[in-house]
């Protein structure tokens, strides 16, 4: 598997995260030697959690010939036997469901529709490891309804089992006998992004009001990591709402709010509560501690979502050439918004991050109003 990207993204926000257990004297401090500290940390960890998902990954391919994974804006879920899986896609809004059946059989379309049903009652009934459903209100359903396992049956037989559809090439057994992938397309509803969001206002509200932090830049920021989707899990792998790696940004947010120096689990990250708690407490972080002296609070927005997506360090060059914060938030206070703004856009060394920060701020603009 290829993660060299991710592997360069990981560490740079691994070195600004490193600095926690620094943070009253962080302004003095070059962040080289910290970011050379964390790379085996994070290269150790990256290491065990690629065994464990290469193994999941061979087991899948095994049955289907292909490995899809969850990413960010996509939830993929395999039923228990991994003949069925399920792909929610919370940026485009709709769902895809499959099944494996054996090509032989008559009433393979049958089959095929029960376990469409058996994958669909699993996505709508199950809390999940958000301790909720993560599709509760959001699908499409007959009569102006929303499916929910009380009505998963009438919508397959009344609206799904005759729009299935089978792919076109058959995906061999482990005895090599063809089997045919059946699947069925559903549409969320047009404002399930809005329906998310909503669901999380009252969490994002409570830790912003804690935090000091603007509202509408964590939505903003959210809509960008994850688009609200709760079972976000980057191959990094990084977790939840806002994206959190356990050994690093998890783990100095925890520390930061719990006062205890220790890794949080991906179960952990994944309930919203924990994972907008421990990621607004980055955020405060970077904006009230690694750039505390910032007058201007745009600016200081400026930088920390900058720095949340590829670390205090590479921002701090971008600004004076130099990884050292003192300097970066003496130089900042020099500079108009405008200049800010074409600094981070021209100097920053990777362009998804200058990207990123215009995401974050015109998605800002959507939820000002909550």
């Amino acid at each position: 598997m290829k993660y060299g990207y991710i592997l360069v993204l990981g560490l740079l926000i691994s070195g600004f995260t490193a600095l926690f257990s620094h943070f009253v004297k962080a302004e003095d401090k070059d962040f080289a030697d910290f970011v050379k500290q964390e790379q085996e940390s994070f290269n150790s960890y990256l290491d065990e959690q690629e065994r464990d998902y290469a193994a999941f990954v061979k087991e899948v391919r095994a049955k289907w010939g292909e490995f899809l994974g969850s990413t960010q804006k996509v939830w993929v879920d395999y039923g228990d036997q991994k003949e069925s899986r399920s792909r929610v896609d919370y940026e485009q809004g709709y769902i895809i469901v499959d099944a494996i059946v054996p090509k032989a059989e008559e009433n393979f379309k049958e089959l095929a529709s029960e376990k469409i049903k058996s994958q669909l009652k699993r996505m709508v009934s199950e809390k999940w490891p958000i301790g909720e459903n993560p599709v509760e209100d959001q699908i499409e359903a007959p009569n102006g309804e929303t499916l929910s396992s009380t009505n998963v049956d009438q919508f397959i037989e009344e609206d799904l089992k005759d729009k299935l559809k089978v792919q076109p090439t058959p995906v061999p057994d482990k005895d090599s006998k063809p089997q045919q992938v059946v699947s069925a397309k559903i549409k969320m509803v047009p404002e399930h992004l809005k329906i998310r969001a909503g669901k999380y206002k009252p969490l994002v509200d409570k830790y912003c009001k804690k935090r000091n932090l603007d509202q509408s830049v964590v939505y903003g920021l959210i809509h960008t990591e994850s688009y609200f989707n709760p079972m976000a899990r980057s191959h990094i792998p990084a977790y939840g709402l806002m994206q959190l790696v356990p050994t690093s940004g998890g783990r100095d947010a925890y520390k930061y709010v719990y006062k205890k120096d220790e890794k949080p689990s991906a179960k952990f990250l994944y309930d919203p509560e924990n994972n907008i708690n421990l990621g607004t407490a980055y955020l405060n972080l970077t904006k009230d501690v690694y750039f505390k002296g910032i007058k201007n609070n745009t600016t200081a927005y400026l930088l920390t979502i900058a720095a949340y997506n590829t670390g205090a360090g590479n921002v701090a060059k971008a600004i004076t050439g130099s990884t050292r914060l003192g300097p970066t938030v003496e130089k900042a206070n020099t500079m108009s918004i405008e200049e800010i703004h074409h600094t981070l856009r021209e100097k920053l060394p990777y362009k998804e991050t200058q990207k990123y920060i215009q995401k974050v701020f015109n998605r800002s603009k959507l939820y000002r109003a909550m």
